[in-house]
Parts: structure tokens; C-alpha cells; sequence
């Protein structure tokens, strides 16, 4: 079954009121139903302006997620194109955060699609030091991957091919001083004409540069280019050019087979979308390999 998100009446109404105080009245409100978290995630317009606000209760399983999206924004320099976080407070035991309203659509990933060169510049202008001391090293969100990955090893032993790759991850070559997205997918750039923002930062994390167009990739695949050429557009962000290669190759095996795992054992919803995100993963190992 789906996820469905709060609405904004779902609020406590002193957080309402919290959001109104910045906004004036809110006139309409879009907000996303589903989703693959409970949280507020919507659209309000008021009568000159429209913003983007997120909420959940501090006390559910996604408030962790909220305040790193909410440290991440508050620490991202204007060199990085996301909508701006203009406000944020804790009112009513809701974590509340307001952002500009970014106008655009889901990038369409396809093979040459117009959208591609905005969203790859995107990608690259991520690339900075870390501004955020303290973020969580990219490291665990691997490690997780890894285990999720010799888990689905063990249970599959016509995969046993893939083991020397996964065995040869050094977590050390993923580490970095860069500030990570760490999940981008077409669902998290969103296209204007020929600019593009970088929105939902709520897995961000400190790492390799190259880390984040290595996510990427498989997104590309799926979206229907073969792996050369999803490494082709990958080579025009500079951070992919020189990138350690083996720990790339050892980087896909996993990610594909804790998708794999994860498809198995997660939500009917979600099952079809990870088993295809194994898929890219797997094509990309192969041609890597071959």
C-alpha cells in the first residue's frame, strides 16, 4: 500500500498559524497525497506568493530526516542551486520548514531529452566543501547498502560472481569533504526552461564528490540510456572524470543488490521501482566488467 502524506489540516493549528505569521493567509494548497514518507510535503499559495512548506510531528519515525533536510538547507551556500529554506521553528511538537516555491517539472531523464543539460549542470554545481561541520560521513549510508547487498548474497547463491566486487568496497574511497545530495533521481531536480534545482535534501551527507553522479547513473539507465551512454553524460560533470574505478564498479554491485534485497522484503508499492533500479544497477556492473 501507499504512503499518505499529512495534509495541511493535519497540522496543529498554532503550527498553522506559525506558517501563516511568515506567509500571510493561505489561500490554496497542492499538496503531494502520496509518498514514500508520512510527512507534509505541499504547495500554498497566499494572494501574492506561493512557497513550499514540509512538516511532520517531532515525535514520528521521519523527524530525523526533516532536521537533516533542515541542517543540510540552512548550510548550503547560494552557489547551490535548491530553493531557498526561509524559515524554520518547532511549534506545537511539529518540526516546520518554509522554502521559495521552485517552479518546474520532474527532469525528464530520457536519451536527449532537453532536460538533461540543465539537470546535469545541477549535478555538477553540487560539488562544493561541505559547509555543514559535522554531517554524517556517506560511509554509514554505504555500509547499510552493504549489508543489505551480502544479505542478498547469501540467499542467492547463482549471484556468487558479484562477491568479489562487493567484497573489494573501500569504504574509504567514498569518504570525502564534499556536501552530498545522496539521493538524486528526476523526482528531486526540478526543471524551469533551462535551469534546474536540487530540492529534498534529507539524506544529504559528506563524501566523494564523484558519489553523487555515481547515484545518478542508474537513474539514467532506467530512464532508457544504455550504460555507455549514461557514463557519457556523466563525463560532462567534472567531479566524474577522474574516479576511482574499481570502487565505482563495487559501489553499483552493491547499490544493485541491496535493491534487489530490498524488493523482496519492502512494499508492494515500491517493489517494481527497486527491482528496476537493480536492474540499471546490474547492466552497469556488467558493462563494467565486461
Amino acid at each position: 500500500m501507499t504512503v499518505r502524506r499529512r495534509r495541511w489540516a493535519d497540522l496543529p493549528e498554532p503550527a498553522r498559524t506559525a506558517v501563516q505569521e511568515q506567509t500571510g493567509p493561505v489561500v490554496d494548497i497542492r499538496s503531494a497525497e502520496v509518498g514514500l514518507t508520512s510527512g507534509l510535503a505541499a504547495r500554498i499559495t497566499t494572494e501574492g506568493a506561493a512557497f513550499f512548506v514540509k512538516a511532520a510531528p517531532a515525535a514520528s519515525p521521519i523527524a530525523g530526516h526533516l532536521l537533516r533536510e533542515r541542517t543540510a538547507n540552512q548550510a548550503l551556500p547560494s552557489t547551490v542551486p535548491a530553493p531557498q529554506l526561509l524559515w524554520t521553528a518547532d511549534v506545537a511538537d511539529w518540526h516546520l520548514l518554509l522554502f521559495e516555491h521552485a517552479p518546474g517539472h520532474e527532469a525528464n531523464l530520457a536519451p536527449k531529452s532537453p532536460d538533461i543539460p540543465a539537470a546535469m549542470d545541477a549535478v555538477a554545481a553540487l560539488a562544493v566543501p561541505c559547509p555543514w561541520p559535522g554531517a554524517p560521513s556517506v560511509t554509514a549510508k554505504a555500509t547499510a547498502l552493504l549489508l543489505g547487498a551480502e544479505a542478498f548474497l547469501a540467499d542467492s547463491p547463482g549471484l556468487g560472481d558479484y562477491e568479489p566486487l562487493v567484497k573489494a568496497l573501500d569504504l574509504n574511497e567514498l569518504d570525502g569533504t564534499t556536501l552530498l545530495h545522496a539521493d538524486l533521481h528526476a523526482g528531486n531536480l526540478l526543471v524551469d526552461n533551462d535551469r534546474c534545482r536540487v530540492v529534498d535534501w534529507s539524506m544529504a551527507c559528506r563524501g566523494a564528490a564523484w558519489v553523487d553522479v555515481a547515484l545518478l547513473i542508474p537513474r539514467l539507465i532506467d530512464a532508457g540510456h544504455t550504460p555507455a551512454e549514461a557514463e557519457g553524460v556523466a563525463a560532462g560533470v567534472p567531479t566524474w572524470r577522474e574516479v576511482p574505478a574499481d570502487a565505482v564498479t563495487a559501489l553499483a554491485a552493491i547499490r544493485a543488490l541491496f535493491a534487489a534485497r530490498m524488493a523482496e522484503v519492502g512494499p508492494a508499492h515500491l517493489q517494481a521501482k527497486r527491482l528496476r533500479t537493480a536492474a540499471a544497477c546490474l547492466a552497469w556492473v556488467e558493462y563494467r566488467t565486461g
